[in-house]
């Protein structure tokens, strides 16, 4: 006769159990804290510009398609979305001593409004640039843009801009950031920090 004893289950783990699932666990957070390291260092990493000539540094998202051939000094683009690119812009203009902040403003805004359809003002505030808090006029303003080339016809895309401008040095210094206006919330940090790593 064969006997046959029942013993009950094994109340909880055991403290191998335990540990591994602690260890898992910590695996685990230690894996998504790389994940978001790594994301961060892809998104906000950046190339340095140097002009010498003009005396402006700045700092660019890597990745973004620098351009030095139009009348400006320099403008870096983000090619890869769809649709309207959204690029950084910095231009120096030469004025005189009796040249103000609203003269060169109205000069903008006179150019653009014939320039770029459906131009309009949406604000004008003043801010300060930098640690050495240096006295700026922002101005955030849309226009409507439509591809030229009649074989991308596109619907048109409203695009919001904002543009800095500080007058330094018998110059005036024009910092512009553009993008699609749906796109505006997500992208604007990167211009908080394009303005922030500028330097001139």
């Amino acid at each position: 006769m064969t006997t046959i004893e029942i013993f009950d289950a094994p109340q909880g783990q055991t403290l191998r159990q335990r540990w591994g699932h602690i260890l898992t666990l910590i695996l685990a957070i230690a894996c998504v804290g790389m994940g978001v390291f790594l994301r961060d260092n892809a998104l906000y990493a950046t190339v340095p510009y140097n002009n010498p000539q003009v005396g402006i540094s700045a700092l660019y998202p890597a990745g973004w398609v620098l351009d030095t051939a139009g009348d400006y000094v320099f403008r870096v683009r983000d090619l890869n979305p769809t649709g309207y690119k959204t690029s950084l812009l910095v231009d120096v203009v030469p004025v005189n001593q009796a040249a103000t902040t609203r003269n060169i403003l109205d000069s903008l805004i006179l150019n653009r409004s014939q320039t770029l359809s459906t131009f309009s003002v949406l604000s004008q505030d003043s801010i300060t640039l930098g640690e050495n808090e240096i006295p700026a006029t922002r101005m955030l303003y849309t226009f409507v843009f439509s591809e030229q080339d009649p074989f991308l016809e596109t619907i048109p895309t409203v695009v919001e801009g904002v543009d800095v401008l500080t007058i330094q040095g018998g110059q005036a210094i024009i910092v512009s950031f553009l993008t699609d206006a749906r796109d505006f919330n997500d992208t604007y940090p990167i211009f908080e920090q394009f303005l922030n790593d500028l330097d001139f």
